[in-house]
């Protein structure tokens, strides 16, 4: 039971874990907040699902009057993996809704993954506002492109070899998890999860790209439909394997009026073509939320210093009661670091730096989707200039980039 004040009111949560004798519940849930219906296959492909999330329910009135689940990910950050709670499937039964039951329900799903030892959180936000307001950031945005034939990269021959058709799982694995590793927020995938969503939505076709050696270094899945060239993924480790899809791409021509896909924000195939007027648009997509700061800096890789480095941060989370507070933050020579809380701010320590910031300001530095010194010109940051360049060097940069969806 979760006691929470709406409207200064005191008003008692039944929450609780759910479990499978909830699924049909929950699915009926769903189907009506989100509008869809399925089949009799999709529904146990769900409950599958159901049985693998941790979901979490408001009970009234003897039934599951809102719920979330909490997906078990991995996600690299820095080149490293770490525990990611997904946050899905939230809802409410219309009669329920502005009683505060999702803030009750992500609450107590923050202390769910902090026992879990998830010390990241994404979600796809119904509303940024919204969810701000609980401490999630926005970590990741992308490109959409929309080419027309005649604005395609230039067909170029490449020493290496497409194979198009069904190649092995472990191939794309392989391939994946290479380019993966240079982003940060990306997913670490398991089987279950190629087959049951990245094959689901990505498109039916698939195509390799295999150096000289035979090897692979890029694919494509895509979908050819009406004339459109839709590409589901598109994954390449380098140039030659970037020119070598492309071309592929290119040679559906007589085929196709037009290619759209995704691509990071930082991607340069506008600047790539000899005419860069494109239709491109940048899109926010996911956000973040940094569950335990002592947890996910205990295990963040940070750049390599030229001296030891400590750093005071002061940080606000109204939400997360464990990260409130002064936390010493200490940067070894090889990057590696320790943190612990103190009780409070003191000058005893100084040269220590002092930064103030609240949970989504250090979510979005430390997920390298926006640096100390541009967040302290906003003032989403505080602390001096020195402060805030010791913070600044000692962030890896590294552009974020998420391609699945949940």
């Amino acid at each position: 039971m979760l006691t929470i004040l709406k409207n200064g009111v005191q008003d008692d949560m039944d929450i609780r874990k759910l479990t499978t004798d909830d699924f049909e519940a929950c699915m009926t849930l769903s189907e009506y907040a989100f509008q869809f219906e399925l089949n009799e296959e999709q529904v146990e492909k769900r409950r599958k699902e159901f049985n693998s999330h941790n979901v979490l329910g408001v009970y009234e009135d003897g039934q599951v009057g809102a719920k979330l689940h909490i997906i078990p990910f991995q996600t690299y950050i820095q080149g490293r993996s770490f525990a990611m709670g997904g946050i899905a499937g939230v809802a409410t039964w219309p009669e329920y809704r502005r009683k505060g039951w999702v803030a009750g329900l992500l609450k107590f799903a923050l202390e769910e993954m902090n026992r879990n030892k998830q010390s990241i959180s994404f979600l796809h936000p119904f509303s940024f506002a919204f969810y701000r307001k609980y401490g999630w950031e926005t970590y990741v945005e992308f490109k959409n492109y929309k080419l027309s034939t005649d604005q395609l990269p230039a067909k170029k021959p490449t020493s290496g070899t497409l194979r198009r058709g069904n190649p092995e799982l472990s191939v794309l694995k392989e391939v994946y998890d290479t380019y993966a590793e240079r982003y940060n927020g990306t997913l670490t995938r398991n089987d279950a999860w190629w087959e049951n969503s990245v094959y689901a939505k990505k498109g039916s076709q698939r195509a390799v790209y295999y150096d000289e050696a035979g090897l692979s270094q890029g694919y494509v899945l895509y979908e050819v439909k009406e004339r459109k060239f839709t590409i589901g993924e598109l994954v390449h480790l380098n140039e030659e394997a970037r020119k070598g899809l492309w071309t592929f791409i290119a040679n559906h021509d007589s085929m196709i009026d037009e290619v759209t896909l995704k691509a990071p924000a930082n991607d340069t195939l506008a600047f790539q073509l000899d005419n860069p007027r494109i239709q491109q648009e940048v899109t926010p997509y996911f956000m973040a939320r940094i569950v335990s700061v002592e947890q996910f800096i205990s295990q963040y890789p940070f750049a390599s210093q030229d001296s030891p480095v400590q750093i005071q941060l002061e940080v606000e989370d109204a939400h997360a009661p464990w990260n409130e507070g002064v936390w010493e933050l200490n940067v070894a020579m090889n990057g590696t670091a320790s943190i612990w809380k103190k009780g409070e701010l003191t000058t005893e320590d100084q040269p220590a730096q002092h930064i103030r910031l609240n949970i989504q300001s250090l979510t979005a530095v430390l997920m390298g989707y926006r640096r100390p010194a541009e967040m302290a010109r906003i003032d989403r940051i505080q602390g001096s200039e020195e402060d805030i360049q010791a913070l600044e060097k000692a962030i890896p940069v590294r552009q974020t980039y998420l391609m699945d969806f949940f």
